[in-house]
């Protein structure tokens, strides 16, 4: 998977507890499992809810550095959505950047198709 990102740099998260106590845990996003980066369009195949019905065209918006393998797809109404990588199926088409202009990037492959249990990433 070229161009696939690993950037796992680790974060903190800090709350207050029930007794009123500052609590801080440490945590480390999970690896990014695909290769769709930001500007990559797909067309649906299967209904997402009632903005994305079958066949709609999406963008692929930047997603949360923190959960990489949630993407976030918006349509050409500005309607916006969040899915698990692995439920974008469709005609997905890659893009990058050469000299300044956005051309169709055919060389990449699509990535993984193996579904990661990542219920280890669940809020307490």
């Amino acid at each position: 998977m070229d161009g696939v990102s690993n950037d796992r740099k680790p974060y903190f998260v800090t709350w207050k507890d029930a007794k009123g106590e500052l609590q801080r845990i440490r945590r480390t996003p999970p690896p990014k499992l695909h290769d769709l980066n930001e500007g990559d369009e797909a067309t649906l195949d299967r209904r997402l809810g009632d903005d994305f019905p079958s066949g709609t065209d999406v963008a692929i918006e930047p997603s949360n550095r923190r959960q990489p393998n949630i993407l976030k797809l918006k349509n050409e109404n500005g309607q916006t959505t969040f899915v698990p990588y692995f439920d974008l199926t469709g005609k997905i088409r890659r893009f990058r950047t050469v000299d300044g202009e956005r051309v169709a990037d055919d060389t990449r492959s699509s990535g993984s198709d193996d579904y990661v249990d990542s219920s280890y990433l669940e809020w307490p």
